[in-house]
């Protein structure tokens, strides 16, 4: 059985995760820092780490939650801690490997990349096993396979079940161009389950990739990446295949680490949904009578609204059996298809403290197992001093690609010169800052990529500090203080700045206060605004802002296509590009990449993208790569510090052998 769909929407991005600053770091237990892909030693922190210990399965892990969010669906909920968060709960197709940064199967069993040929139109219908897809400008006959040219023909070898253009030979007269690694078809197991106990089949994943060609589906934020597949087509139950557009950088990861949801419960054209929610088929059925055909509007706001956004049921070795305004608990799921994947403890629960100190507090009263956002008081002084710490809890850092930034509103006229943000920039003592607030351990950032990925370019300088040529660049745009009021003013508008950031965060505070200090003096009055993580990210996305304050979570490589692309950055979308950059020369650079598969040749141009942005366009004043300083319950082990965000696997804690309410084998007794 085939079902086929073709692509019609377009939109916006997110292939970064939104998440809040981070704090510091720490005197000891992590200096040797190693970059690349390599082993991670577990316990690396730990006070006892020479002692060997026996893994058993049971207990519960408790782990702060610094924002909450509205849900787990990942089309829906564009946070970083929503994702960590899936990484216990949901499995993807396939999962880049924590260490070596390698991508392998995680839920399906293997997958097939091929090439594609696009034939010209003067061949269509001369080759018999061409297969036609797409629909208007983007309509095309291809055959795929892997492509190899010799003399003036291309030869196609299928390596994909059910591909019909095995041993076709073309001629290059018919041929309009070949994309490589562009067809991607994943094998699925058969014994799976979700966790209300419905089988999951390719049907679920055709589905989870579809919703992004609803325009109604309130996905914006990340549905560039899904716009990039043609077409999907379910080969049978447990195989399905995706047709790219054109050859892309991270084809594989679009539907490999795609969240996959429940078609039954998500679906309302799924024969089983009405079983599953039979009290919204019924008020249909009064409403509109029967037969009724659902929009694509009422299919979209059914899942914008679906109540199994927060009771999630996925397809993790952990299962969400509590939502509340408190966190969010999960348990074993004990029908769990991977069990040498399954995770040692039995219960994790995510607790929600959106106040650093008090979730401190939480953890020295033995509320928390986890907290990874000390404040450097604490961390170096006495907060984790005391005998109330040391006598249970552990400390330790370490360094993943996040780093904080603060983003310019350049659609703001005060804001749209980038002389006027370079100035401000070279207003703020970076270097103090690092050395007062991270004890010198924080990592000065100049571009977007993550800071252990190829695409950051080291040789780009941070500027120096200099005030005075700050005020020169201000007086050369044209602002300067005409009333002699104190505040700089041009065209009988006042140089304020409404400086926005996350309730709550002690980082963000502390930099918006050091703002404040530091532009006070050039005649640059700064407001600090706090509010509720779900309010800043609704004023940060309609670009109610002069200046946001926050973190990127940014995978070791990504695309910068959501952050700076020309097309996301207009004043009615809400996307990533919330600065609102649109330059053609990075427009340019970005399509490069796009297509370009040579991971060095690739890296030069996000190099090149990061050079332009600090030295030209200046749309953030980039922070730091910060160590997250973290405290941990020593009864915990098998902690490991990974460079790939969250920097950590909570499926992989445990509590020793003979610790109370473990046991030694993965089923209960």
């Amino acid at each position: 059985m085939k079902l086929l769909r073709r692509n019609s929407a377009a939109l916006l991005p997110v292939c970064l995760c939104l998440s809040l600053p981070v704090s510091a770091a720490s005197p000891h237990s992590g200096a040797d820092e190693v970059e690349g892909p390599h082993d991670v030693p577990a316990d690396k922190f730990h006070p006892a780490r020479e002692t060997q210990v026996t893994p058993a399965y049971g207990g519960e892990a408790v782990v702060h939650l610094s924002s909450m969010p509205e849900g787990l669906n990942r089309a829906t909920e564009n946070s970083a801690v929503a994702r960590w968060m899936l990484y216990e709960v949901n499995d993807t197709l396939t999962l880049q490997d924590w260490e070596f940064w390698d991508d392998r199967p995680s839920l399906c069993k293997s997958w097939k990349t091929e090439d594609q040929i696009i034939l010209t139109e003067e061949a269509w219908g001369k080759y018999s096993s061409a297969q036609r897809i797409g629909e208007g400008d983007g309509e095309r006959e291809i055959l795929y396979g892997e492509v190899t040219q010799t003399g003036a023909d291309y030869t196609v070898k299928a390596l994909s079940e059910g591909n019909p253009s095995d041993g076709v030979t073309v001629s290059a007269a018919d041929v309009e161009s070949v994309q490589r690694g562009t067809i991607f078809t994943f094998d699925l197991p058969d014994n799976v389950k979700w966790h209300d106990g419905h089988p999951f089949d390719a049907h679920d994943v055709y589905f989870s990739w579809d919703l992004f060609n609803n325009p109604s589906v309130d996905c914006d934020e990340i549905r560039f990446q899904y716009k990039q597949i043609l077409e999907g087509e379910v080969v049978h139950d447990h195989k399905i295949r995706f047709f790219f557009e054109k050859q892309y950088m991270l084809a594989l990861r679009v539907p490999g680490e795609m969240s996959i949801l429940p078609r039954h419960l998500y679906d309302l054209t799924d024969p089983d949904n009405k079983k599953y929610d039979p009290e919204f088929h019924a008020h249909t059925l009064e409403q509109h009578g029967e037969g009724h055909v659902f929009s694509e509007a009422e299919r979209g706001e059914y899942i914008n609204d679906n109540p199994h956004n927060t009771d999630w049921v996925g397809l993790g070795p952990y299962r969400v059996v509590e939502w509340n305004s408190q966190g969010v608990k999960a348990v074993r799921f004990e029908d769990y298809h991977d069990p040498s994947k399954a995770g040692y403890v039995d219960q994790i629960t995510w607790r929600y403290i959106s106040d650093d100190n008090s979730a401190f507090q939480a953890l020295i009263n033995g509320e928390l197992d986890y907290f990874a956002r000390v404040k450097s008081e604490d961390y170096f002084g006495e907060g984790t001093a005391r005998e109330s710490f040391t006598k249970d809890f552990y400390k330790g850092y370490f360094y993943t690609g996040t780093y904080g930034y603060t983003g310019w509103n350049t659609l703001r006229p005060h804001l749209s010169d980038p002389m006027v943000r370079k100035a401000l920039e070279l207003a703020f003592d970076w270097p103090d800052y690092i050395k007062t607030e991270y004890y010198g351990l924080a990592k000065r950032v100049t571009g977007p990529q993550n800071y252990f990925g190829p695409g950051y370019n080291r040789a780009v300088e941070p500027m120096e500090y200099d005030p005075d040529m700050a005020e020169e660049l201000l007086a050369e745009a044209g602002w300067y203080d005409r009333d002699g009021d104190g505040i700089i003013d041009k065209d009988n508008v006042k140089f304020e700045i409404e400086f926005l950031y996350p309730s709550g965060n002690a980082a963000s505070r502390k930099f918006g206060l050091r703002l404040q200090q530091s532009l006070e003096p050039l005649g640059i009055k700064v407001e600090m605004r706090n509010f509720e993580w779900s309010t800043f990210l609704e004023r940060m996305l309609e670009r109610n802002f002069d200046a946001v304050n926050l973190a990127w979570v940014p995978p070791l490589e990504s695309d910068p296509e959501q952050l700076w692309h020309s097309k996301w950055g207009k004043p009615e979308l809400k996307s990533s590009n919330m600065c609102g950059i649109m330059d053609p020369y990075i427009d340019e650079l970005i399509e490069k990449g796009q297509v370009e598969l040579d991971g060095e040749k690739r890296a030069l141009l996000w190099q090149e993208v990061h050079r332009y942005l600090y030295q030209e366009v200046h749309p953030y004043m980039f922070g730091a790569n910060t160590p997250r300083k973290f405290a941990i319950n020593k009864k915990i082990r098998g902690f490991e510090a990974f460079k790939i965000s969250p920097g950590y696997s909570i499926r992989r804690w445990y509590y020793p052998a003979g610790s109370p309410g473990t046991r030694s084998t993965l089923a209960k007794n």
